[in-house]
């Protein structure tokens, strides 16, 4: 399998090029809307020439209206010998799957914000046609406001974001960007959080969105209710160190598993600490799930150290 992945306004600051101490430039992180230029108002820390689509100042005077534009291709070419060891037809020439994403991000101010994205993955020439997250010819992969409710001090805030929106959280084992399939995830639904310098607390209520292979025909889940706290404390800032707690649950009207078909609800605490200095690093994870699938109850405990 070979994947090809460019990003947009940013490929020349991916491929391992230094950034200059005195500039905090963000190294386009994934989810992207975690990023924010508007430290490009100051004309001195304009250095690359992807700078002027990062920073379209809207307002002449203070410069705190702004829009920024980005965006992704993912070209991905995938060819199976002995499909299912035999049982499925092999694709004797492969086939490609093709990922295009395109954002806008406006700001307004220190407490309004909107950021939309959409989004168009295809398949060409896979035997027996796409599977359901190969394709979704073109809708709205993110579509949210964000507004700052509470800013008590400068580096204190409380946001609330609704719309259309990617998750993850912690070290993704649980909730986590769908980077693999050729089509992403995303929920529509609420999310508040809290960011102070050591603690940030996010809690969210969501439906997951349904994927689609039309135009813009992706419905939320209305059986499908997603929601939880995710909670984490910064231990040590210097060494990377944290502690994490959350919780989150989940109620999925008709399920199937080998039992058979039912309502489920399940419930999950979990705990993680994690630390990183210089080449060494740990990550250790515990979680607890109970809950109910049609009229049995079940629970378990699973742990992930790495």
């Amino acid at each position: 399998m070979l994947i090809l992945l460019v990003v947009i306004a940013g490929a020349n600051r991916m491929i391992g090029q230094e950034k200059p101490a005195s500039l905090p430039r963000p190294f386009y992180p994934l989810p992207r809307f975690e990023e924010d230029w508007g430290f490009l108002s100051d004309p001195a820390k304009r250095d690359d020439s992807w700078d002027p689509i990062k920073f379209i100042p809207l307002n002449n005077e203070d410069r705190n209206v702004f829009l920024s534009l980005g965006g992704e291709i993912r070209e991905t070419y995938e060819r199976f010998h002995n499909t299912n060891f035999g049982l499925s037809p092999d694709d004797q020439g492969g086939y490609l799957l093709q990922r295009y994403l395109f954002h806008v991000d406006l700001h307004a101010g220190q407490r309004f914000r909107f950021f939309g994205k959409l989004n168009s993955s295809l398949e060409e020439g896979r035997t027996g046609g796409p599977r359901p997250l190969d394709e979704d010819k073109l809708d709205v992969h993110r579509g949210f406001l964000e507004f700052v409710i509470l800013k008590p001090r400068a580096n204190s805030s409380l946001t609330m974001r609704i719309g259309r929106q990617e998750m993850a959280f912690g070290s993704g084992r649980v909730v986590d960007l769908r980077e693999g399939p050729n089509v992403p995830l995303s929920f529509d639904g609420v999310r508040l959080s809290w960011k102070s310098p050591k603690r940030q607390l996010d809690g969210f209520a969501t439906q997951p969105v349904q994927n689609e292979p039309g135009v813009f025909d992706d419905p939320p889940q209305h059986d499908f209710a997603f929601w939880g706290l995710y909670a984490t404390h910064a231990l040590d800032q210097a060494q990377r160190k944290a502690l994490d707690f959350y919780y989150l649950g989940l109620d999925l009207k008709h399920t199937v598993f080998s039992q058979g078909a039912g309502h489920e609800k399940r419930h999950t605490l979990g705990a993680r600490i994690w630390a990183e200095r210089g080449p060494w690093a740990y990550d250790v994870e515990a979680i607890y799930q109970f809950g109910s699938f049609g009229v049995g109850h079940n629970q378990r405990v699973a742990c992930s150290c790495r």
